[in-house]
């Protein structure tokens, strides 16, 4: 049985902006497992052809609707169209005009390059209400499995892990800081050099992970254990509960053209991960080599898009 949509004091969305082809299996497997209202933000053509159900709540950004976006999600079509040319600064924009904006006392975010198999938002919220102030999956410092140097690795023991973003929820009353602000610490920007050298994050969204954990503490729910420092466990109850890609938005605006990165290696790991992406749920080869992943090409090939759920054995190919 699907769980409850009565949550007056939960406000869950997604966003695809300049992306929208990627949303409907999102989507379509959101609505198979879970009765929750999920915002859905994007310009007038993302929202296309997206489900229609009466848990989805499109959210247009145009000019039609400007003083209805300004009231509903604190930004506009412009503001946004100006902070994603500055890439993840459109993300942090938006994020931050949600948390100042929205009344709902727990924010949770899915990324809409996710595939669900099972429900995800109740376990947050679930912890959201026990007084947890942020509360998904690791993201680990101590442990991180790569992109280390000398310097990093050792700043890096003493930092508590973060949580990852794909599926994660925090109390947005714990956040009283002005929306300038948070774009900053949004985008790892501390406001200090000083600070930023010593306590340099790894991702998105970091900073405020542990502004957060300040307050009240976060909780991982992909380990049984609550110390500081672990590793993400992929196979743990939570993660098995979605088939979680990366990049996947990012990868369609530059393989479209509407955007640049500055890192040619995030660049073509983003358009690999859209080209794996577009062959599984788009049924399409864009033309350039798959991101190689042997893990969730095995979980791919045992999908069954029929119930959203994996199959014992795999999909021919």
């Amino acid at each position: 049985m699907k769980p409850s949509n009565n949550n007056p004091d939960v406000f869950i969305w997604t966003e695809a902006l300049g992306c929208g082809e990627i949303l409907p299996p999102m989507l379509n497997s959101f609505l198979h497992h879970h009765n929750f209202q999920i915002h859905v933000i994007g310009y007038k053509n993302d929202l296309l052809d997206i489900p229609t159900s009466s848990n989805i709540r499109p959210i247009i950004l145009d000019e039609v609707n400007e003083k209805q976006n300004l009231d509903e999600i604190g930004t506009t079509e412009s503001e946004m169209k100006t902070a994603y040319e500055l890439g993840h600064h459109g993300t942090a924009t938006l994020w931050a005009s949600l948390i100042t904006n929205r009344d709902e006392k727990f924010l949770i975010h899915l990324d809409s390059d996710t595939i669900f198999l099972g429900d995800v938002v109740s376990p947050i919220i679930e912890c959201l209400r026990k007084g947890k102030s942020i509360v998904g999956t690791r993201r680990p410092y101590r442990y991180r499995a790569s992109g280390k140097t000398v310097r990093s690795r050792v700043l890096h023991h003493f930092q508590r892990d973060a949580v990852n973003t794909h599926a994660f929820g925090f109390d947005r009353e714990c956040l009283n800081l002005p929306k300038e602000r948070l774009i900053e610490l949004i985008n790892g920007n501390a406001g200090s050099r000083v600070v930023n050298y010593i306590f340099p994050v790894i991702d998105f969204f970091d900073r405020i992970t542990f502004y957060l954990s300040r307050s009240r503490r976060i909780y991982y729910l992909d380990s049984q254990k609550q110390g500081r420092s672990g590793k993400h466990n992929y196979e743990g109850v939570f993660e098995s509960k979605m088939i979680s890609f990366a990049a996947v938005g990012s990868g369609y605006a530059f393989f479209h053209g509407y955007a640049n990165s500055p890192s040619p290696s995030y660049k073509k790991f983003a358009v690999s991960s859209y080209a794996l992406y577009a062959k599984h749920f788009l049924g399409k080869d864009i033309g350039v080599p798959l991101m190689e992943s042997p893990y969730l090409e095995s979980l791919l090939m045992r999908l069954d898009t029929n119930n959203w759920r994996l199959s014992q054995e795999g999909r021919e190919k």
